[in-house]
């Protein structure tokens, strides 16, 4: 009875170890952002979300967000930090923006997986930002902006100079399309 005993508690402290060792070695988007020098708390508008777990959320026809990026590229960092900011300033801060790590997606083929999974017109490969809204449609998500596809009718009502304007798009995802 002693060896059993003995063998269920080795066996315990083992699953407990792995667990742990498995819990450290996670992602955390918020250590990866604020150590890159975003203005975020710990709790934050931000969710981390894979490829297939995006292109079945379009699939189902959902209304998300989706910030394409990597914490290596400045822009992104701070579209972090104002994404957050203009959540907390318009009293959204349930809102969820999901996140998709181009990290992950550096090669050419890769790349092609993101076009193709969920319809993004240039994924980055420097890891600036993409921003993704995709509204409710009867079959499938439709991609209702795409800031990497600059030449479209809706991204263009967000473009002034050439350039995005993240705060009017803030604005846009805040209160109109993630409003509770």
């Amino acid at each position: 009875m002693k060896k059993f005993v003995k063998a269920i508690c080795i066996t315990s402290i083992a699953c407990l170890l792995l667990l742990f060792m498995a819990s450290c070695s996670g992602y955390s988007f918020y250590d990866d952002f604020h150590k890159a020098g975003a203005d975020i708390e710990k709790d934050h508008i931000f969710e981390v979300i894979t490829l297939e777990e995006a292109k079945q959320k379009k699939e189902n026809g959902d209304t998300f967000v989706l910030l394409y990026g990597t914490s290596s590229n400045t822009g992104c960092v701070q579209l972090v930090t104002k994404l957050q900011a203009q959540a907390e300033y318009l009293g959204n801060t349930d809102a969820v923006i999901y996140y998709l790590n181009s990290a992950e997606y550096t090669s050419s083929t890769k790349r092609t997986e993101v076009r193709e999974a969920i319809n993004m017109h240039d994924p980055s490969k420097d890891g600036a930002p993409v921003v993704m809204i995709f509204t409710k449609a009867p079959s499938a998500s439709r991609v209702d902006v795409d800031t990497s596809f600059t030449e479209s009718s809706q991204t263009k009502k967000f473009m002034e100079s050439g350039s995005i304007q993240y705060s009017s798009l803030a604005s846009y995802i805040f209160k109109e399309i993630l409003v509770k």
